[in-house]
C-alpha cells in the first residue's frame, strides 16, 4: 500500500489554476488568484491541504484521502518545555509518511489548564531566550520548511494574552529565528472568531514581523461572522495570505451526509473560493463526542457521503497536497535552498 500512496502523493499538483477554467458545485466562476510574494506562500489560486491534531487522527485521514494526501501536518508545543524532545519525536512521525510533510507548529505561551496560565510576560523580557534558541535549534535540526504559530488565537480570553506584551514576545522570537537565519520557517498570527475580543489589531506586532495572517474557523456561522470578514479583508489589503489553521465541523458533524456537507463543508470550500488570499487550510478530523467538547462527529470517513464529497473536492485543480521534497520545496518558491538558509 505504501507504494501506491508514494506514487500518487509524488504528484504534488503543480499545475497552475486557471481561475475560467474552475467553478464551484454550483457553476459559479472561481474568484482570481492572489500571489503577495510572502514566506512559504504558494503561487495564485494555490491552497495548501492540511490536517491534524494528533498523531493518530492524521494517520487516519491520511488514509482516506491517499489519493490526494496533506502536505501540511499539524502539531502543538508549548515554549516552556522540552524542544529536543518535541522535535525528536516529531521527526519521527513525519518519516512515517511517504511524502514531504511540511509541519505547523502552534507554539503556546500558557501552561496548565482551565485556567491556562499565560507567560508571554517571561517570554517578552528575555527570561525564556534559552528555550527560544532551543526551539530555533530544533527547526534547523527538523531540517525542512514549516510553519509556526506563536501564541495562537491570541485574543480568545482562555489564553489571557495580554496585547502589548504578546507583541513583545511575538517580535523576540522574531528576532530569534531571523538572528538564526531559518529562513524557511513561517510565521502565522492567528486569530478566531470564537473570542470575545474582536479588537484584532491590538495584538498585531506590524507587518515587518508577520509571514502570514491565519484564522481558526469552526462552527458554520464563522464563514460569514462580521470580524472573520473583516480579517480576511485586512489581510488582503496589507498583502498577507491566510492560512485556516485549525478547522472542523462544530455543531454540524457528518453524521447527517448530504445535509452534513451542504451545511457545513460546502461552505467551508466557498469560503476559500470566494477569499483567494487564503492559502491554506487545516482539517480536524476529530470525534470531538469523545472529548470534552461535545461538538459532534467531524471524522470525514464516518460517513461516505462526506468521504466522497469531501475527495471529490480535494481532487480538483489548485490544492497544494503532498510530495517530495523538491516538488514541495518548488511549490513553495524555495529551489534548492535548505532550512537554515544556507544553500
Amino acid at each position: 500500500m505504501i507504494n501506491s500512496i508514494l506514487a500518487a502523493a509524488m504528484l504534488f499538483s503543480l499545475a497552475p489554476m486557471n481561475a475560467q477554467d474552475v467553478t464551484d458545485a454550483g457553476g459559479a466562476a472561481q474568484t482570481p488568484g492572489l500571489y503577495f510574494g510572502r514566506r512559504l506562500e504558494p503561487q495564485a489560486g494555490r491552497i495548501l491541504h492540511g490536517a491534524g491534531q494528533d498523531p493518530k487522527a492524521f494517520a487516519e485521514y491520511f488514509k482516506l484521502l491517499r489519493e490526494h494526501p496533506p502536505a501540511i501536518y499539524m502539531d502543538y508545543f508549548s515554549l516552556e518545555k522540552d524542544a529536543a524532545g518535541f522535535f525528536k519525536k516529531l521527526q519521527k512521525r513525519l518519516a512515517k509518511y511517504p511524502v514531504y510533510l511540511i509541519p505547523q507548529i502552534g507554539l503556546g505561551m500558557t501552561v496548565g489548564d482551565d485556567p491556562e496560565i499565560p507567560f508571554e510576560r517571561e517570554v517578552a523580557i528575555g527570561r525564556l531566550d534559552a528555550k527560544i534558541q532551543a526551539f530555533c535549534d530544533g527547526l534547523r535540526a527538523l531540517d525542512r520548511p514549516a510553519f509556526v504559530r506563536m501564541g495562537f488565537e491570541f485574543s480568545g480570553e482562555w489564553n489571557g494574552y495580554q496585547p502589548e506584551p504578546y507583541k513583545q514576545a511575538w517580535i523576540r522570537i522574531v528576532q530569534a529565528l531571523r538572528k538564526n537565519k531559518l529562513d524557511q520557517v513561517a510565521t502565522l498570527w492567528c486569530y478566531t472568531p470564537d473570542s470575545q475580543n474582536k479588537n484584532y489589531m491590538d495584538y498585531y506586532p506590524g507587518d515587518e514581523y508577520v509571514d502570514w495572517w491565519a484564522i481558526d474557523l469552526f462552527g458554520p456561522e464563522h464563514f460569514t461572522a462580521p470580524d472573520t470578514l473583516a480579517f480576511v479583508r485586512d489581510a488582503k489589503e496589507r498583502r498577507f495570505p491566510v492560512m485556516i489553521t485549525e478547522s472542523t465541523a462544530r455543531g454540524v458533524g457528518v453524521l447527517d451526509g448530504a445535509r452534513s456537507w451542504e451545511s457545513w463543508f460546502a461552505p467551508y470550500f466557498k469560503f476559500m473560493r470566494e477569499n483567494p488570499q487564503v492559502k491554506g487550510f487545516c482539517y480536524i478530523n476529530w470525534d470531538w463526542t469523545k472529548r470534552t467538547l461535545r461538538w459532534g462527529n467531524g471524522r470525514i470517513g464516518v460517513n461516505p457521503v462526506v468521504l466522497e464529497r469531501f475527495r471529490r473536492e480535494l481532487s480538483r485543480q489548485g490544492y497544494l497536497h503532498g510530495g517530495s521534497r523538491e516538488s514541495t520545496n518548488a511549490a513553495l518558491g524555495l529551489g534548492g535552498r535548505s532550512p537554515a538558509g544556507t544553500k
